[in-house]
């Protein structure tokens, strides 16, 4: 296990007590999930790009890797793109053999996407490479540290959705 830690990309810390506007460590955390974010967007781009896939496709697709079908507009609110903007880019992974769609027996204005078996096999692949990568990553961690870090992310991530 690798105890040399990557300090790479990390924000400058401004002094504990420089700054009066913030309360203790605020702005210190505040940069550093800052950094953390950027880099994981970077990551899942570059891990998205090598399957073939945009990290806005990727969005797309991930709620629908469990099966089934699910209209356009779920997917889109998922992405956090426009409807009009996942048409275009579903046309786009329909055209790649990634998706199906059709229109819904039960209203004629919805479209309903699934995934092909090609479309799954490179959205599984693409995760399986993403979960390696995080993996080696994670290594610089002891795994007590991952399971408190865990369970800080995670809390973070329930406070961020709750201020949402």
């Amino acid at each position: 296990m690798s105890t040399d830690r990557q300090h790479t990309a990390r924000p400058a810390v401004p002094e504990e007590g420089g700054g009066a506007a913030a309360p203790d460590g605020v702005e210190a955390l505040a940069q550093a999930a800052d950094a953390l974010f950027l880099a994981m967007r970077k990551a899942r781009s570059r891990a998205a790009e090598e399957g073939g896939l945009s990290l806005s496709q990727l969005a797309l697709l991930d709620p629908l890797a469990g099966g089934g079908e699910l209209p356009v507009g779920q997917l889109a609110a998922g992405a956090g793109v426009s409807v009009p903007t996942a048409t275009r880019m579903l046309q786009q992974l329909d055209a790649k053999g990634a998706v199906v769609r059709r229109r819904s027996p039960e209203d004629e204005r919805r479209v309903l996407v699934r995934l092909t078996e090609d479309g799954l096999d490179r959205l599984t692949r693409l995760r399986e490479r993403r979960r390696a990568a995080q993996a080696r990553g994670y290594e610089a961690f002891t795994p007590q540290e991952r399971r408190r870090l865990a369970g800080q992310l995670g809390r973070l991530a329930e406070i961020i959705e709750r201020q949402g």
